[in-house]
């Protein structure tokens, strides 16, 4: 088997527990959540207040995730700055700044570190 080949079987195993740990906690968090912090109708996901694309060490901290139902959801994500107002008028300074001090901690982006996320996540299903 080559190099190559080799690596991509692993690029394909990690995205692959990527998504299963991101489900898990998708699902855990909704169910343990179940109304949207803006507006108060049933919770749809939880949003990543910090987005993973930015924050990879805040991608699985609960206290990045946000309830919101589909309608606050679409809204902040085609730039209406209600729901983020709401949120952060909720959440509040301190909270911003714990997670920020979070956000620059290293992640170690491996199959290990995806499989004790998927772990730590199964024991609450």
């Amino acid at each position: 088997m080559s190099t190559l080949s080799s690596s991509k079987k692993t690029q394909s195993k990690k995205a692959r527990l990527r998504k299963e740990c991101d489900s898990l906690l998708q699902h855990i968090f909704v169910k343990e959540n179940p109304y949207c912090l803006v507006c108060g109708k049933p919770t749809h996901c939880g949003h990543h207040y910090f987005p993973k694309s930015t924050a990879s060490a805040l991608r699985y901290v609960v206290d990045n995730l946000i309830p919101v139902c589909a309608g606050c959801h679409v809204r902040h994500h085609n730039g209406d700055p209600r729901p983020q107002r709401r949120i952060d008028e909720l959440k509040g300074k301190k909270w911003y700044n714990d997670l920020l001090k979070l956000k620059e901690a290293h992640v170690s982006d491996t199959i290990g570190y995806y499989e004790q996320i998927k772990e730590e996540l199964e024991k609450y299903v």
